[in-house]
C-alpha cells in the first residue's frame, strides 16, 4: 500500500512541473553569430551615399577639445566585503577573462557620468600580482580571474599579450607590464624570489626596475615610464604618486590604443547640435554619415550599432530607447553582456550621427575588488610570499585612463597600479626631546666642509646694537 501511495505521488509531481513547464517557455533572444574578428565593415559602406548636412561646416580638431578630468572618488561601502552582486550570497562565478570584464564593468559603470574603464588592464595587473600570491590568497585571486591555477592563467594572459598587438601606419594597440622593486626596507636590502621575477619576464613581458620608495625620484622614474607607454595622453605627475618606505613592490600595466575607423567621417559634416543630457541641454559637434545595408541589433529598450575601426575591431556604442534611463540598462554582469551580445539583429539603412568627445577618469579600485571577493588580499592575512621572504599585502589598485574619438577614429590609453606593501615595515618611535632656545645658547655658522664662518652666543635675543 505504501508504495502505491508514493507512485501515485510522484506521477502527482510530475504532472505539476510539465504544467508549469508549459506556462513558463524559456525564450532566448536571437544573438549575433560568427567570430567579431571577422567581419566585415561592407556592412557600414558610406563611400555610395551621405546623408545631406544642413548645419554649417565647423569642423574641430580633437585636439581643440576641452579635456574633462574625472575622479572618481572610493565607492562607500557599508561592509566593504559584501559582495556587490548576490547570487546565492555568493560572487557570480566567473570564467575566464570574459566574465570578469562584465564583473568589473557592471560594479564600476553607473551610468550617471562620464567614465571610462579597461577591464584588461586590471586584469593582467591582478594577474601579475596573482604570480606572488600562495595559499588561499592565489586561490582568491584565481577565482575572480576565471582560472582555475597559474597555468591557465599565464595561457591567458600570454595569449592576450600576443595576440592583442598591432603596429600599422595608422592602427596601434599596445600592452606593457612593469615590476618596480624596492632596493630596501627599513635599512635592510629586500630579495625578491627568482620563480616570481622569472614567470613576470617570461608570461607578461614584464619590466623589472629596482627603486627606493619613499623618494621622488622613485615617484619621478615611474611616472615618466606611464607618461611614455601612453604616448603622454595620460600626464601622470610624479608628486601624485605617493609611495612610502615600506612599500615592497608596484606592479603596473598600460594599454595604449589608436585606430582609424574603417570609414571615416567626413570633416565638413560635422556640425553644432543638442545633447539632451542629465543635467540638461548642451551643445556638441556631432559627426554625420549615412551607412547603408547595415545591421541593428534591438534589445529591449535600448539598440545598438557596432562601428568598425581599420585594425583592431569595432566599437559597440548602445543608445537608450527615448524616455530609458542609461543606468537602467546596468547594474549587473548579465545586463553588460546582453548589451553586449544579445538583441535582434535588424537589417536597414543607419543614419549615424556621433559626437566628438574626449576625457580623463581616475578611479581607486581597492574597495570594489573586495566587494568582488579579495577579502585576503587587502589584510596583513595576505600572502604573497612568492614576491619576496616578508609579509606583504596589497596596499591600493588605481586605474587612470583617457579616451578621445574625432573623425579620423579613436585614441584611448590607461593605466593600472597595483602597490603591494610590506606589513613588517613598522618604524621606531623615538623619544621625544623638547629643544627650545629658552635659555642663553650658542651658535656657529659653517660651511659644508666644516669652516666656521661666524660663531657666538646669545644670552638676550632681545638686546641690538651692544658694543
Amino acid at each position: 500500500m505504501k508504495r502505491l501511495l508514493c507512485l501515485l505521488l510522484t506521477a502527482l509531481m510530475l504532472i505539476s512541473a510539465a504544467a508549469c513547464s508549459a506556462k513558463n517557455p524559456q525564450t532566448q533572444p536571437e544573438e549575433q553569430t560568427g567570430n567579431p574578428a571577422d567581419a566585415q565593415p561592407e556592412a557600414q559602406d558610406a563611400g555610395t551615399e551621405a546623408q545631406p548636412n544642413d548645419g554649417t561646416d565647423s569642423a574641430v580638431s580633437i585636439d581643440d577639445l576641452p579635456i574633462q578630468p574625472i575622479e572618481n572618488p572610493p565607492i562607500e561601502l557599508t561592509d566593504p566585503v559584501q559582495p556587490i552582486f548576490e547570487t546565492e550570497g555568493k560572487t557570480p562565478d566567473v570564467s575566464g577573462y570574459g566574465d570578469f570584464s562584465n564583473l568589473l564593468s557592471a560594479a564600476i559603470l553607473s551610468g550617471t557620468k562620464n567614465q571610462n574603464l579597461s577591464p584588461i588592464s586590471v586584469y593582467l595587473a591582478l594577474a601579475m600580482v596573482t604570480e606572488g600570491a600562495k595559499g588561499n590568497t592565489q586561490a582568491e585571486l584565481l577565482k575572480l580571474l576565471g582560472c582555475k591555477d597559474l597555468a591557465e592563467l599565464r595561457a591567458v594572459c600570454g595569449g592576450m599579450l600576443e595576440t592583442l598587438s598591432i603596429h600599422e601606419e595608422n592602427s596601434t594597440l599596445e600592452l606593457h607590464d612593469s615590476l618596480w622593486m624596492a632596493k630596501e626596507i627599513d635599512g635592510a636590502p629586500v630579495a625578491f624570489r627568482e620563480d616570481f621575477l622569472k614567470a613576470l619576464a617570461d608570461t607578461y613581458r614584464s619590466e623589472a626596475n629596482a627603486v627606493e620608495f619613499g623618494t621622488l625620484s622613485a615617484a619621478q622614474q615611474i611616472a615618466d615610464w606611464i607618461n611614455e607607454q601612453t604616448r603622454g595622453k595620460i600626464d601622470v605627475k610624479p608628486e601624485a604618486l605617493h609611495f612610502d618606505p615600506s612599500t615592497l613592490a608596484v606592479l603596473i600595466n598600460t594599454i595604449y590604443l589608436k585606430d582609424n575607423w574603417a570609414e571615416t567621417f567626413d570633416e565638413k559634416k560635422t556640425a553644432p547640435d543638442t545633447f539632451y543630457g542629465a543635467d540638461g541641454e548642451t551643445t556638441v559637434d556631432y559627426m554625420h554619415r549615412y551607412d547603408k545595408n547595415a545591421v541593428i541589433r534591438q534589445g529591449d529598450g535600448w539598440i545598438a550599432y557596432r562601428v568598425y575601426l581599420s585594425w583592431v575591431g569595432y566599437v559597440t556604442f548602445v543608445l537608450p530607447d527615448e524616455g530609458v534611463k542609461l543606468e537602467s540598462l546596468l547594474g549587473s554582469p548579465e545586463a553588460i553582456d546582453k548589451l553586449l551580445h544579445a538583441g535582434i539583429n535588424r537589417n536597414c539603412d543607419v543614419s549615424l550621427m556621433i559626437p566628438k568627445f574626449k576625457f580623463q577618469d581616475k578611479m581607486e579600485l581597492t574597495e570594489v575588488l573586495k566587494a568582488l571577493g579579495l577579502k585576503l588580499s587587502f589584510t596583513p592575512a595576505a600572502d604573497f610570499s612568492g614576491i619576496s621572504d616578508l609579509p606583504a599585502r596589497i596596499d591600493s589598485v588605481l586605474q587612470e585612463s583617457y579616451i578621445g574619438a574625432d573623425e579620423n577614429g579613436i585614441e584611448a590609453a590607461a593605466y593600472t597600479m597595483i602597490s603591494v606593501r610590506t606589513t613588517a615595515y613598522n618604524p621606531v618611535e623615538l623619544e621625544k626631546i623638547d629643544f627650545h632656545l629658552t635659555r642663553p645658547f650658542f651658535y656657529a655658522i659653517e660651511t659644508h666642509d666644516g669652516t666656521v664662518l661666524f660663531i657666538g652666543t646669545v644670552t638676550e635675543p632681545s638686546v641690538s646694537g651692544q658694543n
